[in-house]
């Protein structure tokens, strides 16, 4: 099957990505994607949030930037939305997620890709990292870290999240 010259390059394309949630997703996506940055769309991820181990799923998560999490906030007007971007941004924090936010105006201008792209290779590469032995890294000690993911409850939420058995 010979493939439609006239056919727009969208719709060539449309079933080699994945199906993106808004135009502003799509957007960025294509921009990783063009510049070569690896990404996975919407992984799975375990955040610790209100008290509970919850699964996450991000935008895009770059392997080959330490696992940088990049979140595109496309309705900052909307007040329960940018609530929960903010709410997105601490919970991030807290768990040591290393997040880059990316909103509509980033995406507007003449030289916006190459704005961005510089963006997420900076935040990719001089944010800080968590330090391991005995220092300590999400408030607690590594000996209580280890003690507490032999926990019951905390496989207990690590097996509802992988939904395997152990």
């Amino acid at each position: 099957m010979t493939p439609d010259r006239t056919a727009r390059l969208e719709d060539q394309l449309g079933p080699l990505e994945p199906p993106f949630r808004s135009r502003g997703e799509a957007q960025v996506g294509r921009l990783l994607d063009r510049y070569g940055l690896p990404f996975v769309y919407e992984p799975a991820t375990l955040v610790y949030d209100r008290g509970r181990y919850r699964r996450w799923h991000p935008d895009f998560q770059l392997p080959h930037y330490g696992g940088l999490i990049v979140e595109y906030a496309g309705m900052m007007d909307v007040p329960d939305y940018a609530a929960g971007i903010r709410h997105k941004r601490r919970a991030y924090a807290r768990n040591g997620l290393r997040a880059l936010f990316i909103y509509p105006r980033d995406l507007r201008g003449p030289s916006w890709p190459e704005r961005l792209v510089e963006r997420i290779r900076r935040a990719g590469t001089d944010y800080p990292r968590p330090t391991y032995g005995h220092r300590t890294y999400w408030g607690r000690p590594a000996y209580a870290r280890r003690a507490y993911r032999r926990s019951p409850p905390y496989r207990a939420t690590v097996r509802r999240f992988y939904r395997r058995a152990w």
